[in-house]
């Protein structure tokens, strides 16, 4: 197999590259160039961000990328992210409604969601929280990473001491749960993100303070590094009981890296294409991609021709 990662498009944002039909065309060369045929996408979810605009733009700002793939015959896979969770929503709201119809009322949890979608006239695969496949003999687990860390940590120390009174141990339903609620709270204020947006990037042409706040506070949390978060990895493949994971990769961060412990998986991140919008951008590498085959995974830049990364999966 081959296949290129795409990771935090954020479709719906001015800072979002990849709504360029140049930079979508530049991008498609490179895979062809280097990737020797792929045959399938994998997007690591926040592909829309359906939290800070409405959903209708979002969707009209990925046509040129998703039109671009259904021309070169890809295959897609789509793990659905923290931003896009929406998507994840509207299969369970349709599932329960199929349940009903068959009186089948009883709650069901899913750890595990896999459905076909038409998108812009595209059939995707969709995946939630984590697709799993087979590369170089070695077992590689996709996922978008929002479960690292994130909105959901005090609501879940808080669920984790309630659970902890009846005596009872925290599951993945609880923290999917939780996620859920504040996920889709946003989403539903998405007209209001919208705006605020809108008036972020005024001030960002108005002065550069919003620029030195931002990173002065929230500088480590949004770029935390692969290797500031490779005990949350461990723990993620460990709580969900994923058994043996040679290679795992995943974004949501925006930061692209690579690290690895002795006796550990393979972590590597896709990183972003999409800027902080301001002066300059605070991503030390925008626009990274993955491309992944036989011969090993390699972490790349667009427009440049060496990659970031390049790493045997032997």
């Amino acid at each position: 197999m081959s296949a290129v990662i795409i990771s935090d498009t954020h479709f719906g944002l001015d800072s979002s590259t990849l709504s360029d039909p140049s930079k979508v065309d530049r991008l498609m060369k490179e895979i062809s160039v280097y990737g020797g045929g792929c045959d399938q996408v994998i997007l690591l979810g926040d592909i829309f961000d359906f939290w800070r605009v409405r959903p209708e733009n979002a969707l009209r700002e990925s046509v040129p990328l998703l039109k671009r793939l259904g021309e070169e015959d890809l295959k897609i896979h789509y793990v659905v992210g923290n931003h896009d969770h929406h998507l994840v929503v509207q299969k369970q709201e349709s599932d329960f409604m199929e349940r009903t119809a068959r009186g089948d009322l009883f709650p069901v949890y899913s750890p595990s969601l896999r459905w076909r979608q038409t998108i812009n006239g595209l059939n995707i695969d969709m995946l939630y929280p984590t697709y799993r496949i087979r590369c170089c003999h070695r077992t590689v687990l996709f996922t978008h990473g929002h479960h690292l860390a994130g909105i959901h940590i005090f609501t879940m120390q808080m669920m984790e001491r309630i659970r902890r009174l009846y005596g009872e141990e925290l599951l993945p339903a609880d923290l999917e749960m939780m996620m859920a609620y504040a996920y889709e709270s946003i989403y539903r204020s998405s007209y209001i993100g919208e705006m605020v947006v809108s008036f972020e990037e005024r001030i960002w042409k108005a002065s550069s303070l919003l620029q030195r706040i931002t990173t002065g506070v929230f500088h480590d949390h949004h770029l935390a590094s692969v290797e500031a978060q490779y005990e949350a990895i461990e723990g993620f493949i460990r709580d969900r009981n994923l058994g043996e994971i040679d290679c795992f990769i995943y974004g949501d961060t925006h930061r692209a890296g690579i690290f690895q412990r002795m006796g550990g998986p393979l972590a590597v991140n896709a990183g972003s294409f999409t800027r902080i919008p301001g002066k300059g951008s605070r991503i030390e590498t925008p626009d990274t991609y993955i491309i992944l085959d036989e011969d090993g995974l390699a972490l790349r830049q667009l427009g440049k021709a060496e990659p970031l990364f390049l790493c045997e999966l032997l």
